[in-house]
């Protein structure tokens, strides 16, 4: 620290046996160059970025606790913008894409885990509609799998509304404006960002923000807070608050029996470790997701640990609590294992 207690020079953060945390240099109290993070266990490097003059600017790297990279994504000023890919166990590119201040600019392109492209996703180059689209409904995950779970009864509907699950957000209100049509309904909703525009070296878990809540008693009044969310939002790094926002939820509609997040595949939940503060099953519609690919371990672990439940656009993942420990088992294709308490890729 300098005499004005300005940040100087280099800054190491170490973890409690002693093992490097991270490591970056500051001028001014702004992080300059790289940043680089440790896992404690294993040791090995757990994140890697370039900042410069406080926001960062440059490439971004994330690696899985196998310690092989899992992640990339690029930055200008604080935005991503530029190249972002995605990478199975093995090494190969599960996805990539390019965004363009802070937005996907195009499509995304999957490829299957030997490397052979599949299909393209995810667009947002157009202007984002949240009007419900009814004559479409055969082909929308969100108003599917509602409607193969009616059982779900007093719930909270948490909703994912940064730049990838702009689409679904008008699956959303296409479920909601059919229930409307057959009867009157009054139903609490959260809808988050992940920090209205927050640097990401200001996010901190449990007080990201970007959080909306609404008790939707009319169409109007649902997408005009679906809107608001958008707008406040800003394309950032890639893990989304998605505990915080089931928690404020909660918090806001009082005693209900069930939440429903819906989530983008894609996306890890940056809060993770605090699932226990949630008391209620979790019920998780994951968009994104096509035949044979793998399932996000933290949605996986979310429905788990929460006796709650998975759910793509042809599939219901009921049976996670009956799994053996120890003992494989297959969704979706891909091999899976309870180890330590936690579902885990095989």
């Amino acid at each position: 620290m300098d005499k004005d207690s300005l940040k100087q020079g280099v800054w190491k953060e170490f973890w409690t046996n002693g093992d490097l945390r991270s490591e970056v240099i500051y001028k001014n109290n702004k992080k300059q160059g790289l940043e680089i993070k440790w896992f404690d266990v294993p040791d090995c490097i757990e994140q890697e970025s370039y900042y410069k003059d406080g926001l960062p600017d440059g490439p971004s790297i994330y690696y899985s606790k196998k310690c092989k990279k899992d992640f990339f994504e690029t930055f200008k000023f604080g935005i991503k913008d530029g190249l972002e890919l995605s990478y199975y166990p093995n090494g190969n590119i599960k996805a990539e894409g390019n965004y363009k201040k802070g937005n996907l600019n195009g499509y995304y392109k999957v490829y299957d885990k030997k490397g052979n492209f599949s299909f393209e996703s995810r667009t947002t180059d157009s202007d984002t509609d949240l009007q419900p689209n009814i004559p479409d409904t055969i082909n929308q995950v969100v108003f599917n799998v509602f409607k193969r779970n009616k059982e779900w009864k007093n719930k909270l509907i948490v909703a994912d509304l940064t730049g990838s699950m702009y689409p679904y957000g008008q699956q959303v209100s296409t479920w909601l404006k059919l229930h409307f049509l057959r009867d009157t309904l009054s139903q609490h909703f959260v809808f988050f960002n992940d920090g209205d525009k927050k640097r990401d070296e200001d996010k901190k878990i449990g007080a990201t923000g970007g959080i909306y809540h609404c008790r939707a008693k009319n169409m109007e009044e649902l997408i005009a807070t679906m809107e608001l969310t958008i707008k406040r939002g800003q394309g950032g790094d890639a893990p989304e608050n998605v505990i915080e926002a089931i928690l404020y939820g909660l918090n806001k509609s009082g005693k209900v029996d069930n939440v429903v997040l819906i989530a983008d595949n894609w996306a890890k939940a940056r809060d993770i470790k605090m699932l226990s503060r949630v008391k209620v099953p979790v019920h998780i519609i994951l968009c994104g997701v096509y035949d044979g690919m793998e399932i996000n371990e933290d949605y996986l672990n979310i429905a788990y640990k929460t006796k709650g439940s998975v759910h793509t656009i042809e599939q219901d993942i009921t049976n996670l609590m009956k799994q053996t420990t120890g003992k494989k088992f297959n969704i979706n294709g891909v091999d899976y294992i309870i180890k330590n308490g936690s579902v885990k890729v095989f």
